[in-house]
């Protein structure tokens, strides 16, 4: 696996493990869900 693919998915799990602590403490953080779904795609379609 390549660094790039390594960086992806390590922002991919460390934003799943963020979500997962905000619906545990039954809160939101609308600007990172922004964030979030802006920056997903094209780190997904990145190659």
């Amino acid at each position: 696996m390549n660094h790039e693919m390594k960086k992806n998915d390590e922002f991919y799990k460390n934003c799943t493990e963020y979500f997962e602590f905000l619906r545990k403490n039954s809160t939101v953080d609308f600007e990172f869900e922004d964030e979030y779904y802006f920056t997903m795609p094209a780190i997904s379609s990145h190659k």
